[in-house]
Order: structure tokens, then C-alpha cells, then sequence
């Protein structure tokens, strides 16, 4: 389905449209302008319907006229100040809500969509995942990292991997996969407060993979907040195909920012199917457009029951899981003869990444 995107906050209009249901096209609504370009990068509308009224009006309707896949409609103004390009429609009266609905039944009838029933499995450009686990100790970096590793051998083109867990001294993972820890988040964190963020000069590669680890202190982490997250996945996806998020076990603002941000969240569970309410108690975190998975990790050999109970409860798909392995019998990631710090579950993600992708 095409999506037909609305910016404005006018709340009776929004109230209004937001029950709207239309054959082929789905509706979404921005009444916060903050980040639009995350937002419009995000949906990919194929229509945006823009009031006059919007903070940032001329700002954000120039960025949309440069989008020449986009048609953009303007309501209540009387001119136009800026460049049509053939993508802009003008409409010069006050605006009501029934207007609105109106204008989107006649693009909803005028562009209709062609079912695609020879859709196959493709890889989208500015995927944004996040791995979150409801308790620690499940294995939720090396997922993240084996899901990271998987894609990267299958050149869909640059990942990044974002490593969110604040500590004191290297994180897991830096330590884990022995990256630079000079190059680390404290780079992006003080260029961004001399105005002049650059993610690069805090990135390290290992096997096509691009890894953001956090600073090697937690004074220098206090200085991370929300602005510099969304200008940093803003600023990833103008250059990364996929982002990675390593969330921490947490229910602080960066965390659930992040997944705010995600267009699909993983959540590693465990086999302890008690804690399967607290999953789906943190489910009303997430966006309710996102896409949303789980995989089961360290489970008993040959139980195939524990996947369906936790379907049963959670209500999201349950895309895989892995046996628990005795630490002796562990295989580890290796990059050519170099051995990796993590173990090689790439057997195991490939389910995932079907569904994801």
C-alpha cells in the first residue's frame, strides 16, 4: 500500500483523519514537526499534505519540493514560496477536516495500487533495528552482532552497528571483538557540542561492519541525550543501508528514544516463559506501526513448545530460536583465521532476518 503522510497540528484535524481508513493507502500523521526529515525518510509517502500553519512551514516544504517522488499538497496559504518542481499543488482556502478527508478519498481513488503477487524478499534502503531484552544475561549482543555479521555477507550494502550499553570502562563488546577504543562515542559526543558532529571520526570496522561503541567513562556518557541520538540516526541514514541498535536493559530515556526511532524492534527472550507479561507489558513502548519480533535464546535442546507458549502470550512473532550450547562446545565467529569474541549463531538468524527484511 502507498502511504499518504499529514504534518500539521491543527488537533481537530488530526483527531479527525487519524480514523480514516482507506483502500490503498495508509494514512499517517506527524503533529510534531521535530526531525520531520527522520519522519518523511522513514514512511516514504508517496503523497504529503502540508499545513500553512506548521512551525517551519517554508523549511520543511522546501526539503519536501527538492523529494521529486513526493507530491506535496499545501493548505491555507496564498502564495507559495517556493520552487513547485511539477510536485506541489496549492490550496489557497481554509482547510477544514472534512476537507481534508476529502482530499484523501480522491487520492486514494485517483492512485490505486496494483497488487504485487510476485513480491519477493528485498532489502530496504534506511532499516533501523533495534535488540532490547526485557532481563540481562540472554544473549542479546551477540544476536544483534551475529544479525549484523549475517547481512554483512550478503552485500546489501553498509551497516552500522550502534552499541548503547553505558559503562564504566570498555563495553562488552569493545572488549569482545578487541575494536579501537579510542574510537568511541566520546568523539561524536564532544564534536557535536562544538556544533559540528561527525559520526565517523567515533567509528571502527571489523568484517564490512561499521561499530559506534560507547565512551570509555560514564562522565563522558552523561553528556549522550536525546538530540544527539536522533542527529545521529538521522545523520547514519543518510549514509548506512542498516542501523544496528545494542539497547541496554534499561527503561531510561536514550533506550526507549532509540526504539521510538527503530523500524523494527528484535526482543531477545529467554526460555523463563514466567517473564512473558513483563514482554508484553513493554510492548506498549513501541510504536504501533512498527514492526516488532522476537528470538528465543539459550533454550533446552529439542523444546519446541517454549516458542508457541510465548506466541500464545506476547502476540508477535517468535522467528527462531537457539539450543543453549555448553560453554566448551561453543563455536566463535572468525574472520578469516582470526577468531571473533562472540559465538557463531549465524545458523540460527537467518529466519530472523527473512522476516525483518
Amino acid at each position: 500500500m502507498g502511504i499518504i503522510l499529514y504534518i500539521g497540528k491543527n488537533k481537530e484535524i488530526t483527531d479527525n483523519i487519524a480514523e480514516i481508513t482507506l483502500k490503498n493507502h495508509e494514512v499517517a500523521i506527524l503533529n510534531c514537526n521535530s526531525h520531520y526529515k527522520h519522519y518523511i525518510e522513514e514512511y516514504m509517502p508517496d503523497y504529503i499534505i502540508l499545513s500553512a500553519d506548521t512551525d517551519n512551514y517554508s523549511e520543511i516544504s522546501r526539503y519536501i519540493a527538492e523529494k521529486n517522488s513526493i507530491k506535496l499538497i499545501i493548505t491555507e496559504k496564498d502564495k507559495l514560496d517556493i520552487d513547485q518542481s511539477g510536485n506541489a499543488l496549492q490550496i489557497s482556502e481554509p482547510t477544514s477536516s472534512g476537507q481534508i478527508k476529502e482530499i484523501l478519498n480522491i487520492i486514494d481513488k485517483i492512485d490505486q495500487i496494483e497488487p504485487d503477487n510476485n513480491r519477493k524478499c528485498k532489502y530496504a534502503k534506511q532499516e533501523v533495528l533495534s535488540f532490547y531484552s526485557i532481563q540481562g544475561g540472554v544473549g542479546k549482543t551477540s544476536i544483534a552482532f551475529n544479525t549484523a555479521w549475517y547481512l554483512s555477507k550478503r552485500n546489501i550494502g553498509r551497516i552500522l552497528l550502534i552499541d548503547l550499553n553505558f559503562c564504566e570502562g570498555p563495553s562488552d563488546i569493545s572488549i569482545r571483538l578487541k575494536v579501537d577504543r579510542l574510537a568511541n562515542m566520546s568523539s561524536y559526543i564532544k564534536n557535536t557540542l562544538k556544533g559540528a558532529g561527525n559520526i565517523q571520526d567515533s567509528i571502527t570496522n571489523l568484517n564490512n561492519i561499521d561499530i559506534m561503541v560507547p565512551p570509555l567513562s560514564l562522565h563522558q556518557s552523561d553528556g549522550f541525550n536525546l538530540d544527539m541520538l536522533n542527529d545521529l540516526i538521522y545523520s547514519a541514514r543518510n549514509d548506512y543501508d542498516v542501523i544496528i541498535a545494542d539497547i541496554p536493559f534499561r527503561y531510561d530515556n536514550v533506550s526507549l528514544e532509540m526504539l521510538n526511532l527503530s523500524t523494527s524492534s528484535v526482543i531477545v527472550l529467554s526460555p523463563d516463559i514466567s517473564l512473558a507479561p513483563r514482554v508484553v507489558d513493554f510492548q506498549k513502548f513501541l510504536p504501533e506501526k512498527q514492526k516488532k519480533v522476537a528470538i528465543l535464546n539459550k533454550v533446552e535442546e529439542g523444546d519446541i513448545q517454549i516458542k508457541k507458549d510465548y506466541e500464545s502470550i506476547i502476540g508477535i512473532p517468535v522467528c527462531g530460536q537457539f539450543d543453549f550450547v555448553p560453554k566448551n562446545n561453543r563455536k566463535s565467529l572468525k574472520d578469516g583465521k582470526s577468531v571473533i569474541g562472540l559465538p557463531d549463531m549465524q545458523a540460527g538468524i537467518g529466519q530472523l532476518v527473512d522476516y525483518l527484511f
